[in-house]
């Protein structure tokens, strides 16, 4: 840090992996990620792929391909495939529907004051709200959007 407050891009981006990889200063992770970007683009612009079935289509590889590496295991006599004890704890469960709950009690706490209460203000603003957000989704397309949101996080 040679001036006060100015700090590097590399430490600005978490000075990690991820930084490494999108600075290329690890070339491997950055073709990779180049790669795996411009397949993405070209199966969901280009192809015309829909997102879902993508998701679908990989999953179903996935369970075909550990379906057979586990049968083939048992006749060969080899170990079988190292997948992990996959556990949800309660904690993270209950961290996550108490973070729900509070979403949906404001959702439900808005459409009761629309509904019931008749307040024209928040039908207003809750109409003009959902009208932007569909104007400025049908700008863009899904995977922009996804870029997009991912830039903002």
């Amino acid at each position: 840090m040679g001036e006060l407050g100015r700090i590097s891009v590399y430490d600005a981006l978490g000075g990690g992996a991820v930084a490494d990889t999108l600075l290329w200063r690890k070339c491997y992770g950055g073709v990779m990620l180049l790669i795996g970007s411009t397949v993405m683009w070209f199966l969901f612009e280009r192809a015309g792929y829909n997102f879902l079935a993508f998701v679908a289509n990989t999953l179903l590889l996935l369970v075909v391909i550990l379906f057979f590496w586990a049968k083939s295991a048992s006749l060969l006599n080899r170990p079988l495939p190292p997948i992990p004890d996959l556990d949800i704890s309660e904690e993270s469960v209950l961290v996550a529907a108490d973070e729900m709950r509070v979403w949906v009690n404001k959702g439900l706490a808005t459409l009761h004051e629309i509904a019931v209460d008749g307040n024209l203000r928040t039908l207003l603003l809750v109409a003009v709200g959902l009208w932007l957000i569909s104007f400025i989704g049908s700008l863009f397309n899904f995977l922009t959007l996804v870029y997009i949101g991912e830039g903002a996080c």
